[in-house]
Parts: C-alpha cells; sequence; structure tokens
C-alpha cells in the first residue's frame, strides 16, 4: 500500500481529534520557541514542584491528591518537548493533581549507573519520564524499602509537528483518570 495513504489515515484522525480543543489558543511559535530552551527555563513560572531523588518517596507518600511527577534532563529534546506540554497543561490540573519534576541529568540521557538506579527505585524506564500516581494512601513494600505502584507511565516525546495533538490528548487522558 502506498506510503502517503497510510500516512494519511494515521494522521487525518489526530488532527480532527486536536480540534476538540481549538478553543485553546496556543502560539505554536512560543511552544517552539520554549523548547529550545533548557528544561528548568521552560518550566520556571509553572505550577510544579521541583524535588529532589532524595526526597521523592516522602513526597509521594505525604501527597493527599493524584500526583504526576515528570523525570526530566535539563539540555535534552525529548525532555524539552514534554516540558513545554507540562507547562501548558499544569495550569488546568494545579487545584486537582500535585504536580513535581525530578531532574535526573543536567545534558542528555542519565549516564547508565543513574538510569539503572531510577529504574529500580522508582521503575522509570526512560528519561524523559512521567509516572502517574492516583493510589493516595496505598503503599506495596518491594525490596525492603517504600514503593507505590504508578498507576501510569509515559515515555513519549512529542515531536514539535504533533504538539497540539500531545497536548489535546494529555489533557482528555488527564481528565478521563481524575474523573472516577
Amino acid at each position: 500500500m502506498n506510503k502517503k495513504l497510510i500516512y494519511c489515515a494515521v494522521i487525518l484522525p489526530l488532527l480532527v481529534a486536536d480540534s476538540s480543543r481549538a478553543e485553546e489558543k496556543i502560539d505554536r511559535r512560543e511552544v517552539r520557541r520554549l523548547a529550545k530552551l533548557p528544561t528548568e527555563d521552560i518550566l520556571r513560572d509553572s505550577p510544579v514542584e521541583r524535588i529532589e531523588v532524595a526526597d521523592y518517596w516522602k513526597k509521594v507518600n505525604g501527597r493527599d491528591r493524584p500526583m504526576v511527577v515528570f523525570f526530566y534532563s535539563n539540555s535534552h529534546a525529548p525532555s524539552q518537548r514534554v516540558a513545554t506540554l507540562i507547562r501548558y497543561v499544569a495550569p488546568h490540573y494545579k487545584d486537582r493533581i500535585a504536580l513535581a519534576v525530578v531532574k535526573v541529568a543536567d545534558k542528555g540521557d542519565p549516564d547508565r549507573k543513574t538510569a539503572e538506579a531510577l529504574r529500580k527505585q522508582f521503575s522509570l524506564d526512560s528519561t524523559p519520564g512521567i509516572l502517574f500516581y492516583d493510589n493516595v494512601g496505598t503503599k506495596t513494600v518491594l525490596e525492603d524499602e517504600e514503593y507505590i505502584d504508578p498507576d501510569f507511565k509515559e515515555f513519549r516525546s512529542p515531536s514539535m509537528l504533533f504538539w497540539s495533538v500531545y497536548y489535546s490528548t494529555v489533557r482528555k487522558e488527564l481528565d478521563a483518570l481524575l474523573s472516577d
């Protein structure tokens, strides 16, 4: 089958789905400009809490509402693209969910040793990564550590071409997850 036809068959529904949030006017030039900045700069004025790896379980265990945690590298294009989504999504949910960010590297992917430690400690399979915790008040013990299984994990990074589609999808998914 023609690759262009397949491409159109996949892309067209995504573009139609994106129109459901068409009432929101987001300046795509600003999104592209932001995506070139370090992740910390992108998130600077966003309603997200910065937490250190050492304080992670204290924050997760002490929350009183669902929590989204974004693990990122500061100078890393995939992390920067996800950070733009968080910057635009966070204001809509700041009163309903706790939003936190954890820096795992200054540039690029974390080194192998750090990545393995993050995988063991938090179930973080790659960077950037987002873990969603909806299970307030539940605990599971794993390897003599307090450990809470995330309800949802996400490790994809949006391309700038489909940023609006990702934005719309993230909003819909969060609305669905929080509707319970």
